[in-house]
C-alpha cells in the first residue's frame, strides 16, 4: 500500500444558532484515572463560526457512481456478486479519481478489504487532497489521495502502523479551512477517539478524550482553523458538544445536546 500524505480540508457551514447552557457533571473510569465533564457558563455559537463543507454531486448508474467537484471526477466502478446478500453483493472494482492531468485509478486488491460503496467524498482547502470514505462489511474507511502525485494511502491502515487497535470505523472527518490537516474520529461500535493527520507529513495528533465516547457524528473545523467542535456520544443515547483547541492541545466540553440538535449538526456535516 503506498504511503501518502493525504489531508482534506473539509469545513461547515452552520445555519442555525445554538444557545449553549451548561453542561451537567459525567464522570468515566479511564484506566486508573477518573475525568469529568465540567460545567460551562452559558456561551452562543454564531453563524459564522464554521465553514462549508465542500459538496461533490453524486450520479448513479447500474454499474458505477460517479462523484463531481468543482475540479474532481471520482469513479467508483461497481460489480455485483452472485450468491451473497443484498447489502453486500456490490463490490468496488476500481475507483478512478482525476483532476486536471492527473488520473489515478485503485484497484480493489489495492484496498486490503472489500469496500461496497462510496459513502462521502471531500477535497482539501488547498485543492491539492481527495478523502474518499466507503463501506466496508463492517465499518468504513477512508483513503487519502495526493492530487499532484496521485499516491494514496488508507487511513486505517496507517492508525494501525501507529498501534491503534480496533479501527473498525473512520466516521467523521473534516479539513482544516488553513491547513492540509484532517480531523478525524476513529474506532468501533463501543469506543470512538479523535486525531488530526497532517497530510503534508503523513503523522497524527492525538486529541485526549475527556471521558470514553462510544461514538462521534459530527467533526466541524471553526473558520479560523484555530478549533473544531464535535458531538460525541456517551453515555448511551446521550449527545455532547465539544471543543479542541489546536493550539493549547485542550478539549473542553460545552453542552449536552438533544436528538434533535445533533440532527441538525448532523445535516451541516454531510
Amino acid at each position: 500500500m503506498k504511503a501518502a500524505k493525504t489531508i482534506l480540508s473539509s469545513v461547515v457551514a452552520i445555519g442555525v444558532i445554538a444557545t449553549l447552557s451548561g453542561v451537567s457533571q459525567v464522570s468515566a473510569d479511564q484506566g486508573s484515572k477518573m475525568t469529568s465533564l465540567t460545567s460551562v457558563k452559558s456561551a452562543s455559537v454564531e453563524p459564522a463560526l464554521y465553514q462549508e463543507v465542500p459538496k461533490f454531486q453524486k450520479t448513479l448508474s447500474k454499474n458505477k457512481v460517479i462523484w463531481n467537484g468543482k475540479n474532481i471526477e471520482l469513479i467508483a466502478n461497481i460489480v455485483e456478486e452472485e450468491n451473497v446478500p443484498a447489502p453486500e453483493s456490490k463490490v468496488i472494482r476500481s475507483i478512478v479519481i482525476s483532476k486536471g492531468k492527473m488520473k489515478q485509478t485503485i484497484k480493489a486488491d489495492d484496498l486490503g478489504e472489500k469496500w461496497h460503496e462510496v459513502i462521502r467524498v471531500v477535497d482539501s482547502n488547498s485543492g491539492n487532497w481527495v478523502t474518499v470514505q466507503a463501506a466496508k462489511s463492517a465499518g468504513n474507511a477512508v483513503i487519502l489521495v495526493n492530487l499532484k502525485t496521485g499516491e494514496s494511502t488508507i487511513l486505517n491502515d496507517r492508525l494501525a502502523e501507529e498501534g491503534k487497535k480496533g479501527v473498525e470505523s473512520i466516521p467523521s472527518f473534516n479539513w482544516s479551512p488553513v491547513e492540509d490537516k484532517l480531523a478525524i474520529s476513529y474506532g468501533n461500535t463501543e469506543k470512538s477517539s479523535l486525531a488530526i493527520y497532517d497530510a503534508n507529513k503523513g503523522t497524527f495528533e492525538y486529541i485526549p478524550r475527556t471521558i470514553n465516547y462510544i461514538s462521534t457524528g459530527v467533526i466541524l473545523w471553526h473558520k479560523n482553523g484555530k478549533s473544531f467542535d464535535y458531538i460525541s456520544e456517551y453515555p448511551s443515547d446521550q449527545m455532547s458538544l465539544f471543543r479542541y483547541n489546536t493550539a493549547a492541545k485542550k478539549v473542553k466540553p460545552i453542552k449536552k445536546m438533544t436528538r434533535k440538535e445533533f440532527q441538525q449538526f448532523m445535516k451541516l456535516d454531510k
